[in-house]
């Protein structure tokens, strides 16, 4: 009787294992899965830069079913439009939190960081359109991205608008996918960029007479501080030391913060945000190293390794594509 009740006990401490085991190897499979969404998300993300660099906009209509627990947080150099059709979703851009409500708008200027989060299995569905400025007519350029923050001085600083439904902006968008659709079949190429130009009017119309919707949640007022700080201070020498002391703020706990806010640390945000100024000043002329220079990077090689990390290839391809632009054209 008594080894009959001890091979119970053992039995039960064998399930037990077994379903520590089994959850560790679901979890473990839950992060690969995780991993490889991420990096197959910045594969996406930096193919779809090689082509609007040569000032082709893509446009999508989307549908899914999967929700994720965290944000999903990325960048890019280009111009996004975003508008949430339906479904329970929460947006993060550069540290501030926006819950999304059917026929709410997003304007996204390049290099923001930036990622949504699905919280159920409701049907999420929306529009994002993703263009470079160079596809829109000179004379009319600045109007038409006039509502994105930070173009003009009067830009609105939030970009976040709801209960848009009077300006019918899904007809618009539903115009562009058709667009783009029709467009292997169609001789003549203009027709998604007017019906870009029309939905981009329609935009900056609305901008004026529709105030932007207040953030549901922002990052501690430090961290705000700090994203300004960096952002109006790239060329000069910046530590997480030299932060921690100005800020009156531990590095452990800045880092951790931060991190959460934008969905990356304090010196790959800083980083990031040099070689997108680096970027635009050899496509302006510069050369490699004096970009460098100008955008606070101690030695050539850490600007070589970290534009390589950053934009997935090396310094001179940029340049040689700056060269061979007109020619191209």
């Amino acid at each position: 009787m008594k080894i009959y009740i001890a091979n119970i006990a053992l039995f039960d401490i064998y399930l037990a294992y077994e379903h520590i085991v089994q959850e560790h190897i679901v979890q473990e499979r839950i992060v690969q899965e995780e991993q490889r969404k991420y990096q197959q998300g910045r594969t996406i993300i930096m193919n779809l830069e090689r082509n609007i660099a040569h000032n082709l906009e893509d446009t999508a209509f989307h549908i899914t079913t999967i929700p994720n627990s965290s944000f999903y947080i990325h960048y890019h150099t280009f111009y996004e439009i975003y508008y949430f059709a339906a479904g329970d979703a929460d947006y993060l851009v550069e540290g501030k939190e926006y819950h999304l409500t059917p026929n709410s708008l997003i304007l996204l200027s390049p290099n923001m960081f930036h990622g949504v989060r699905v919280n159920s299995d409701v049907p999420y569905i929306r529009y994002a359109v993703h263009f470079d400025p160079g596809i829109l007519p000179p004379e009319r350029r600045n109007m038409l991205i006039s509502s994105f923050p930070g173009n003009q001085k009067n830009s609105p600083r939030e970009a976040f608008y709801e209960h848009t439904e009077d300006y019918q902006l899904e007809i618009y968008l539903k115009h562009l996918v058709s667009s783009e659709r029709y467009q292997p079949i169609i001789s003549d190429k203009q027709y998604s960029t007017i019906f870009l130009e029309a939905l981009l009017a329609q935009i900056s119309m609305m901008s004026q007479t529709l105030r932007p919707t207040r953030i549901t949640y922002s990052a501690p007022d430090t961290i705000t501080d700090i994203i300004r700080y960096l952002n109006n201070h790239l060329t000069e020498s910046i530590s997480l030391d030299s932060l921690s002391s100005q800020f009156f703020i531990s590095k452990y706990y800045m880092n951790r913060a931060f991190k959460k806010a934008t969905g990356t640390t304090v010196m790959d945000y800083l980083t990031y945000k040099r070689i997108v100024m680096a970027r635009q000043l050899m496509l302006n002329g510069d050369s490699a190293s004096a970009a460098a220079q100008k955008c606070g990077f101690g030695d050539y090689s850490s600007f070589y390794r970290a534009y390589r990390k950053v934009m997935g290839y090396s310094p001179s391809k940029d340049l040689q594509n700056c060269l061979d632009g007109p020619q191209a054209k």
